[in-house]
């Protein structure tokens, strides 16, 4: 609990535009150890990397993707360390095919001879990593987002992999630099399935996840973001149409109904009159909720209606 004495010493730390309160940042304060375990102890701090800090109250605020992003700026701040993979995906602003990873992930570079501890949620990675693939962010070392995209892939697989690339591409990356970048690495046989497949018309990284499923998977192919017209003639756009077929895909998450209560009702009910004269146009619209494509039931249903053979046994799209 904040006393008296706790918020005048809160009010002599300096806070970084991002909310973290660095240890480094204090060394003109006598004691600065001693204020920071006094905060601690009060709970008004909460540690979240090496010398790193947080108000409390703040982060157990923030949903457990924000808490992820702010973490890997956390590990970032230490001297020596280059965010890489997921970490560095949360810097970029990239989707990620899991909002809370498990790990963040490292390189080492010089640390005037101090250690650097790892553990299960910090992994240190040991590949080659050129000047040119190292980037500043806000003031985070970070690997580029080509190598990031590269690293994913390797590490976690063709999911971590796709689901970045798309939200790359929305941006001036291109899969040329991507694949120049994998040059010489080891552990990427799926980025050239990744390159040719990713696409930046996608709006979610819901869609990323499972346009990269059908791809991976197979069974069918799907269209992102074709348009269909309503029971008006009005024109809808649709997040996927099965190739070949009049199966229409739609998929639900909160991210994309807007940011507050207000927003999402006045979106959602948009959306309904949207829904209903679809409807009435009779358009086949299968609708699936993050849960159902994060767990391969929107897969599996879309190959029972589409009267294709189950696949009971999935090959790993995505590796913790």
């Amino acid at each position: 609990m904040p006393t008296p004495t706790t918020t005048t010493l809160l009010s002599r730390c300096i806070r970084r535009p991002d909310g973290l309160i660095l240890s480094r940042d204090h060394r003109y304060l006598p004691d600065a150890a001693g204020i920071f375990r006094t905060l601690v102890k009060h709970g008004v701090l909460t540690r979240i990397g090496r010398g790193t800090f947080v108000e409390t109250h703040r982060y157990h605020a923030l949903p457990g993707w924000k808490r992820f992003d702010l973490e890997a700026r956390a590990v970032g701040a230490t001297e020596g360390r280059v965010l890489a993979g997921y970490s560095a995906a949360a810097v970029h602003g990239l989707w990620r095919y899991l909002p809370v990873p498990s790990s963040h992930a490292i390189y080492r570079r010089s640390t005037g001879g101090r250690r650097i501890s790892t553990g299960p949620t910090l992994v240190e990675l040991h590949a080659e990593l050129p000047d040119h693939h190292v980037t500043t962010v806000d003031g985070e070392t970070v690997t580029t987002i080509e190598r990031t995209i590269v690293d994913l892939t390797a590490l976690h697989g063709f999911g971590a992999g796709f689901v970045a690339a798309c939200a790359a591409l929305r941006s001036d990356i291109s899969a040329d630099r991507i694949g120049t970048c994998a040059q010489r690495r080891r552990g990427v046989a799926h980025l050239p399935l990744i390159l040719e497949h990713a696409t930046p018309v996608l709006e979610s990284a819901l869609e990323a996840i499972f346009l990269g499923q059908t791809v991976f998977f197979g069974g069918f192919e799907v269209i992102p973001q074709v348009e269909v017209p309503g029971d008006s003639g009005r024109r809808y756009r649709v997040d996927f149409q099965v190739e070949g077929t009049n199966q229409f895909i739609e998929l639900d998450g909160g991210a994309k109904y807007g940011a507050d209560e207000a927003e999402q009702r006045f979106v959602l009910g948009k959306e309904k009159s949207r829904s209903d004269e679809l409807a009435r146009a009779q358009v086949s619209l299968n609708r699936f909720g993050y849960r159902a494509v994060v767990e391969f039931q929107a897969y599996r249903d879309m190959l029972d209606r589409l009267g294709l053979p189950p696949k009971p046994n999935l090959p790993g799209i995505h590796l913790p």
